[in-house]
């Protein structure tokens, strides 16, 4: 869910030697190219309309097309069993780690980053959470391989996230990051 903290998990996850393809900015250059203002409302209607015209998994197509090295690139942002779906069928090892975060610490944490396309109150973030779940986020959650509880310090966070990282490593070798934890 927004605020969960899933950048400060692919902050940890690229400094460990990961790729990151981050859905949401596949769904913002896209609105950019046409002229979609970022704030939440634009952007969310946009991508519910590209889904409704092109199918749920549209922008798990869009951000696959900037995947060059799957077993080391994390996908930040599902939102739906199809965009799932569409992965797992178009790429082997797919591993869902969902982050977790109380709607309370969520809202403190959306506040603070203040970026453009955020809702700036609690009804804001409300809507949005409602949106995000009409898309089927929490059957994702639900299907999630791990979850990671986003509940203390920012530190602790980053050392959790280290921990599950170098767990998730060691039972797949497949995954060959380039620089070492």
């Amino acid at each position: 869910m927004p605020g969960s903290g899933k950048d400060e998990f692919v902050k940890v996850a690229k400094s460990m030697g990961f790729i990151d393809a981050h859905m949401g900015n596949t769904v913002k250059k896209n609105a950019l190219e046409k002229k979609i203002p970022l704030d939440d409302g634009s952007i969310g209607a946009y991508a519910t309309e590209e889904r409704k015209k092109y199918g749920m998994d549209i922008w798990a197509k869009r951000t696959a097309e900037l995947i060059t090295e799957p077993d080391i690139t994390i996908v930040d942002g599902l939102r739906n069993e199809e965009e799932l779906d569409y992965f797992k069928g178009n790429f082997q090892n797919i591993i869902v780690i969902a982050v977790f975060a109380n709607e309370n610490d969520r809202l403190e944490r959306i506040l603070a980053r203040d970026r453009e396309d955020d809702s700036h109150n609690y009804n804001g973030m409300h809507q949005r959470d409602n949106r995000e779940l009409s898309w089927g986020i929490g059957k994702v959650i639900s299907l999630a391989d791990y979850m990671i509880v986003n509940d203390s310090s920012l530190d602790e966070y980053h050392k959790n996230v280290k921990i599950l990282l170098n767990h998730i490593i060691s039972r797949h070798p497949e995954i060959n990051i380039k620089s070492g934890a």
